[in-house]
């Protein structure tokens, strides 16, 4: 993404804090009040790809790293 992506792991509250997927180590936001996951209704396993401006860009279930990194060859391209 040439330095323009700023990559977040959103989880819920109850999800302990050293609980992260294998391999992943981006910064962790814990949606404490619900309102990620009222505004954009994320499956377990789902990747989100949000724009800045908040529009959803991209849903990738399962959360498959060739998917995602195709969308974002095609947005950044």
């Amino acid at each position: 993404a040439h330095g323009l992506l700023d990559a977040y792991l959103v989880t819920a509250a109850e999800v302990p804090e050293d609980a992260r997927p294998v391999g992943l180590r981006p910064p962790r936001v814990r949606d404490a009040a619900g309102e990620f996951r009222d505004a954009y209704a994320p499956r377990e396993g789902e990747a989100l790809l949000i724009r800045p401006d908040g529009y959803l860009s991209g849903r990738f279930h399962p959360a498959v790293p060739e998917r995602l990194a195709a969308h974002l060859r095609r947005t950044f391209a």
